[in-house]
């Protein structure tokens, strides 16, 4: 169920740059219901934890704007189905991926020296001058965008097979 969840998520996110509320609401209330039904209460306190973490954890990096609500809301869903540890892992493995992703698209456009100018400006105002409200100016920045999919995908499949091992 969950593979069927996260390759549909893949395509309506790859086609419509969006992750509708109906496809990660009805994965987070799926993966609640299939772990209460199979496992009770441990069931429903796993798939609670799962997605709080989800949630909480990715909320973060929406509020600075690097990503969308429906992003936010997938990792719920996947911590839902899959608990903490996968959701964790998950998250990682596609923070890698994405930034991987970024530096092959800043490449290709040729826009590596500007973009790494910029990061440089942000990080001496984070960290030499404690500015911590640059980190919200971040999200009105023009930056490179792409379906973040595109890195949670591999990242699930990479984390499938960790957990396999």
């Amino acid at each position: 169920m969950f593979l069927v969840f996260i390759t549909v998520a893949f395509v309506i996110d790859v086609r419509l740059a969006k992750l509708p509320n109906k496809l990660t609401m009805c994965g987070t209330v799926i993966g609640i219901v299939l772990h209460t039904m199979n496992e009770g209460w441990e069931g429903l306190i796993f798939a609670f934890l799962g997605s709080g973490t989800g949630l909480v954890v990715v909320l973060f990096l929406y509020v600075i704007g690097a990503l969308g609500a429906g992003d936010v809301k997938l990792f719920a869903a996947i911590g839902a189905f899959m608990g903490v540890a996968f959701v964790m892992q998950t998250l990682v493995y596609a923070i890698l991926c994405a930034g991987i992703i970024g530096l092959i698209l800043l490449l290709i456009q040729k826009q590596m020296r500007t973009t790494s100018e910029k990061l440089r400006g942000w990080l001496i105002s984070i960290c030499a001058y404690r500015q911590i409200d640059t980190l919200f100016e971040l999200k009105h920045q023009k930056n490179i965008k792409f379906p973040f999919m595109y890195a949670v995908a591999p990242s699930v499949a990479v984390t499938w097979y960790y957990s396999l091992l």
